[in-house]
């Protein structure tokens, strides 16, 4: 199968769905109108610098389509519905699959009439749409798209980390004797992450834990300026260490050496980096909405507090410290949950056999 993905080349996400396809025999392509990290595809650049985003999406269509007609691809998908699923709908080649991410469903198309409207052309254009939470897809049923050209499936943790997780120890037996935490978030630093809450949550957690705790801060973003300033403000840089954009190993380093794990996400459908820190054993403490309560249920694999309430979420951590002892119980709820359902092999799959029946059905036509 021959397949154009348009996407964001600076995105991990990007990478490992591009690779998927790579690494399973299929001839694959890559659109992107930003620089980014390599892939295994054929990667073709366009750069249109000079204009803003909502210009510079639209207007690369003629471009892409160029591309498009010279690469013949049995497939083109399109990921996230406002700048590369506008592409893919405005290119009128089929199969055309959109790949929603998130808030590109759950919060873009509230922003007025017109960004609705937008939403609903681009996925009344495609063929198929892949989500990874219910309430991406009931937020898409909402905009009255059929169900039946819609698949479910959360991106995962790949077979090999939590297999190799395993086999290295058990963090039960070790956690209720450490003399610190060390706990960690790893969103981008954007306001939809809403990392000032976590912030405003770090003075509490050091004046009433009784151990040593660290914060450990991944990712880029707008705000990190902003972040780092108000962290001084605080006077809590002794206690907080932004990171910045993490390579996967380095990722990986951190979910081995930290012991909780943060998201103050105040949108969110399935998120990839707590299914990873599920995996790794973190103990989740996570904000009170729909896309985290498909995996976290308070009190029995992890906490929820309420969106930007920081004292609830030092309240969680200050007890996670100082008093929780389930530590196993919850080690065992999410290493089971994660390897009934958010295998990255087993997940993607999914993904390829409906890739290759769209091909199948176009190619009878």
């Amino acid at each position: 199968m021959k397949i154009l993905f348009l996407s964001d080349a600076r995105s991990q996400h990007t990478r490992r769905w591009v690779d998927y396809f790579v690494d399973q025999g299929h001839q694959c392509f890559l659109v992107s109108l930003e620089k980014g990290i390599p892939t295994k595809a054929r990667k073709f650049l366009i750069n249109y610098k000079i204009l803003p985003s909502f210009l510079k999406y639209p207007l690369s269509a003629r471009r892409v389509k160029k591309i498009a007609e010279k690469i013949k691809a049995d497939l083109i998908n399109a990921h996230f519905v406002p700048n590369y699923g506008l592409i893919g709908a405005l290119l009128g080649q089929r199969p055309l699959v959109v790949s929603t991410w998130g808030s590109d469903i759950l919060i873009s198309p509230q922003k007025s009439f017109l960004h609705k409207f937008r939403a609903k052309y681009i996925l009344k254009k495609a063929d198929l749409i892949t989500t990874d939470a219910k309430i991406l897809t009931q937020a898409i049923l909402d905009l009255g798209i059929k169900k039946r050209k819609m698949i479910e499936s959360p991106m995962g943790v790949e077979r090999n980390l939590v297999s190799e997780h395993e086999e290295k120890r058990f963090r039960s037996s070790y956690l209720q004797e450490k003399k610190g935490f060390v706990i960690l978030s790893n969103r981008r630093l954007e306001p939809v992450y809403d990392l000032s809450t976590l912030l405003r949550a770090v003075p509490m957690v050091i004046r009433e834990a009784n151990k040593k705790v660290r914060f450990v801060i991944g990712g880029e973003g707008s705000l990190k300026n902003k972040l780092i300033k108000f962290t001084r403000d605080l006077k809590m840089e002794e206690y907080v260490e932004f990171k910045g954009e993490l390579s996967r190993k380095d990722l990986i380093d951190c979910y081995e050496n930290s012991d909780i794990y943060i998201s103050t996400s105040l949108s969110d459908s399935t998120s990839v980096s707590l299914l990873e820190a599920m995996a790794f054993e973190l103990i989740p403490i996570v904000t009170d909405i729909p896309g985290n309560r498909e995996w976290i249920e308070d009190k029995k694999n992890g906490f929820l507090f309420p969106i930007s309430d920081h004292q609830a979420l030092a309240k969680k951590i200050i007890y996670a410290i100082n008093e929780f002892t389930d530590w196993t119980f919850f080690r065992e709820n999410n290493i089971s949950l994660i390897k009934k359902k958010a295998i990255w092999e087993d997940n993607m799959k999914i993904v390829e056999t409906e890739f290759l029946k769209l091909v199948g059905r176009e190619c009878d036509l």
